[in-house]
């Protein structure tokens, strides 16, 4: 067994100035240029991000080919890929810097919680496909990592302020010390502040759910070299956000606090580099208002701990094995004090060969284990016992991609795999009873419910047009084989809700794109979505995905200033907004094509003072049917030091 090059700790600049061009672990958890990656893959820079004008991630992320963004309001937004795109559903797995951000107990990612700053993001990788081999449970659409920069080898030290209309107020701090050679340590802060705007009042009870978006994040990043040359590094965060958005296309209002701590030992050995990972988070919604069920308490907090050794026999065969165990306990003011749990172990395996210089593949093959169970008591009305709640969920997610070098302009990859998304923990334990307004009606749990099975198929065509431009065309299929859904019984003559399995969805897609990069002069870029959404049974959704999405960008640099101009071009598509009645009705609306546009310019003032002016949206849109998002206007000013 050699170590090899895969063994060293991946320093992203020295990489990037070596290879010239981006490098990524993500994809078989050795550093790889992003052409080498056998996986489709985005990769979003820190100088695409200073030059977006964009002031949160879903912005950026929106730009990307395949990727949706759906907003519940001006703060909150739903992120799918591949088609997929609900509130509390998520199938992105979201991480921040390797760590789980996705939260099992309420199946979605609070993308306003995460204690991440724009200013400290070094690249976000975007995968697309069935990852759940790689990464787990719920990587099912794709997976999302937010990599930050290393504090030993990027320390940064800036604070950017921004305002703007509708009473908007940001403000964020990163400073990097070094008190010793070989460590490092970033703490970063931030706080900003906005009026709600955009909702679209349908009854006068909506009224109600109006809260101005406030977040406060803080967060830690430590890290240092051992006299043995393994590596130890630590991170902590808080944030503290309230406002209001959707869920299952109603209004609530929320306050989410988050705390995190993360501890991560790396070291090379004979036998390949070992990598340990444990992290504890907890997610206190101290008050959730919604207006068909009224002011809920919720708390969840998940333990997770990882390990792995990465190493390679003879020249040509890479392997990393690993293993995983999880813990999640859910409670709910709903739940008269019971906990709903949910622990589960696994373990995993990644092969890479290299056939040639030119064609090399990826194998990966994971088994999960879940237990579920229930303590205390359940809901008021419940129609299970806790020892309904006893039962093991198992399954195997496999994945495989191939890469193949044509030449040295064009590149082939395909790509397979089955993922696995379990039920979230409310979905399997949460009843919730709906208010007078909507008949008293009962929504049960479920603690039979299986795991969602996804098929994911991906032919991808990259081609260099000449230096600094590329062309990519991808297909893709997309099988959902059941979904976590709700059907209306009656039981005692009176509606109930109950969550169940239900028929799941086909998803058939082509995508285009281009793209040129340069530091100085014309940047410019065009990517195209053509896909078809299939739902295997039509409650009024058949084709609920935007059919053609269109993203454009143009920008020129001269001197000390930049200039750039984003905009987009969203097909008619369907919505649903609840409305009150005997049971509670889901209507289904259309949503109309819109069209945004949305420039921004920069002056490098001085060495280290930067003054930008963005706007957002210069015409209004909707993409759901509650919310509308208004015009937006931004100047920022980021001082370095």
């Amino acid at each position: 067994m050699a170590k090899g090059a895969l063994a060293q700790e991946l320093d992203y600049g020295a990489y990037e100035r070596l290879f010239g061009e981006p490098v990524t672990i993500s994809a078989t958890g050795k550093p790889e240029r992003l052409s080498d990656t056998p996986v489709q893959m985005a990769l979003i820079s820190a100088d695409d991000i200073r030059r977006s004008g964009a002031r949160d991630i879903p912005t950026l992320l929106r730009r990307l080919a395949g990727v949706d963004v759906m907003h519940g309001s001006t703060a909150n937004a739903d992120v799918g890929i591949g088609g997929f795109i609900r509130s509390l559903a998520s199938q992105v797995m979201v991480l921040i810097n390797g760590r789980q951000v996705y939260f099992d107990a309420f199946g979605a990612v609070f993308w306003s919680s995460l204690p991440v700053e724009l200013q400290e993001i070094r690249q976000i990788e975007v995968i697309k496909g069935a990852q759940s081999a790689l990464y787990g449970f719920n990587a099912v659409d794709g997976v999302i990592n937010i990599v930050t920069f290393d504090p030993v080898d990027d320390p940064i030290n800036v604070v950017t302020a921004r305002v703007g209309n509708q009473a908007r107020r940001e403000i964020a701090a990163t400073t990097t010390v070094s008190p010793v050679e070989g460590a490092g340590l970033r703490l970063t802060v931030g706080g900003d502040h906005a009026n709600d705007t955009g909702m679209i009042t349908r009854t006068a009870i909506d009224n109600d759910f109006k809260k101005a978006a406030n977040r406060r994040s803080a967060s830690l990043d430590a890290k240092a070299t051992l006299p043995d040359d393994s590596q130890v590094r630590i991170e902590a965060s808080h944030t503290d956000v309230s406002g209001r958005t959707l869920a299952y296309n109603a209004f609530f209002d929320a306050r989410v606090v988050t705390n995190s701590v993360k501890g991560d030992y790396s070291a090379d050995s004979s036998l390949g580099r070992w990598n340990a990972t444990a992290h504890y988070t907890t997610i206190d919604m101290p008050w959730v208002s919604s207006e068909p069920v009224g002011a809920q308490h919720n708390n969840d907090s998940m333990l997770v701990a990882q390990v792995s050794d990465l190493f390679k026999l003879g020249a040509v065969d890479s392997f990393r094995v690993g293993a995983e165990y999880r813990d999640d306990r859910f409670s709910s003011s709903s739940l008269q004090g019971g906990t709903v749990t949910g622990a589960l172990m696994s373990s995993s395996l990644m092969w890479e060969r290299e056939w040639s210089p030119s064609l090399s593949m990826v194998n990966a093959v994971r088994y999960d284990h879940f237990q579920l169970g229930r303590s205390g008591l359940g809901g008021a009305r419940d129609f299970y016992s806790n020892s309904d709640f006893d039962r093991a969920v198992m399954g195997t997610s496999v994945n495989s991609a191939l890469i193949d070098k044509l030449d040295d302009d064009d590149t082939l990859r395909l790509a397979f795999g089955r993922g696995l998304k379990l039920p979230s923990l409310v979905n399997f334990g949460q009843p919730v009873r709906y208010l007078p307004k909507y008949a008293n009606v009962f929504l049960s749990e479920n603690p039979n419910l299986l795991p969602v099975a996804v098929y994911d198929g991906r032919i991808v065509w990259d081609r260099r047009i000449w230096d600094a431009t590329t062309a990519r065309m991808a297909l893709f299929h997309d099988m959902t084989m059941k979904s976590v859904g709700a059907v209306s019984l009656l039981v005692n003559k009176r509606p109930t809700l109950f969550t169940m399995m239900t028929p799941g969805s086909l998803t058939n897609g082509v995508e285009f794109g281009l793209d040129h990069k340069a530091e100085a002069g014309w940047s410019w870029g065009a990517n195209y979505v053509l896909d078809r959404l299939h739902e295997h049974m039509d409650q009024g959704l058949r084709n609920s995905l935007p059919e053609h999405k269109l993203n454009l960008n143009i920008g020129y640099a001269w001197g000390d200033w930049q200039a750039d101009l984003y905009g987009s071009y969203t097909s008619a598509t369907k919505g649903v907004v609840l409305q009150s009645g005997t049971p509670p009705i889901a209507a289904v609306g259309t949503i109309k094509a819109h069209s945004q546009l949305s420039p921004h310019l920069a002056w490098q003032a001085r060495d280290n003072v930067r003054l930008e002016l963005s706007a957002e949206n210069l015409w209004p849109y909707q993409d759901s049917l509650l919310q509308k998002m208004e015009t937006s206007y931004y100047l920022s000013v980021t001082i370095s030091y």
